[in-house]
């Protein structure tokens, strides 16, 4: 059985985390690049994505709730006592789904990045939240993003998506150099160089 400190496995051929918190660099490790995600649309975007869904919850909240306030054989026949009770049912219900979304996407927009000679690391604050181990790993670039798979890998809750779980370096300009720096220290692109020529 894998002790609190080792990496389990989860079966032949298929991606295992690590069931530690990361730790910061040591003296042996250097720091390559660090970087944090742009503002500019993307977050915008997300920002105006957050209170367009808190919206659709709110209207959804008062939609279920609105048949009931004339009174049902559900609900019985509500009085103005009922009122706080109502509107806190519908405060937490808009909470509960929201709340994740929120923490998700803040944690994204504080995010900090960080190359080193072994690890990409996602920052928040003081804390490690996302490491991927360079040497093996397989990198992915985008125009603005530098991406890595690897089996040895620890992602916060905050930083999984609907896919194959992956360290993110989103939303940086010097993407391409961020990747050539990786690659130097063991990651291998999976979907070509940028710079390589054209056969």
């Amino acid at each position: 059985m894998a002790s609190a400190g080792e990496a389990a496995a989860t079966g032949p051929g298929r991606t295992r985390t690590i069931s530690y918190r990361p730790v910061k660099p040591g003296e042996s490790e250097t720091i390559l690049w660090e970087g944090r995600p742009s503002g500019g649309l993307g977050r915008a975007f997300g920002f105006l994505a957050f209170l367009t869904l808190l919206g659709l919850l709110s209207w959804l909240a008062l939609e279920l709730i609105r048949p009931h306030l004339d009174g049902s054989p559900f609900a019985g026949q509500p009085t103005q006592s009922a009122l706080p009770l109502i509107l806190a049912m519908m405060a937490g219900m808009v909470t509960i789904i929201a709340l994740p979304v929120w923490l998700r996407s803040s944690a994204k927009a504080r995010a900090r990045y960080m190359l080193t000679n072994r690890r990409a690391l996602v920052w928040l604050g003081d804390r490690v939240i996302g490491e991927a181990v360079l040497f093996g790993a397989e990198m992915e670039t985008l125009p603005q993003e530098v991406l890595f798979r690897t089996p040895n890998h620890y992602l916060d809750w905050r930083l999984k998506d609907e896919g194959t779980d992956r360290v993110r370096f989103e939303r940086i300009s010097e993407a391409p150099e961020v990747a050539r720096l990786a690659e130097e220290h063991g990651a291998r692109w999976v979907n070509g160089r940028p710079d390589a020529p054209d056969l």
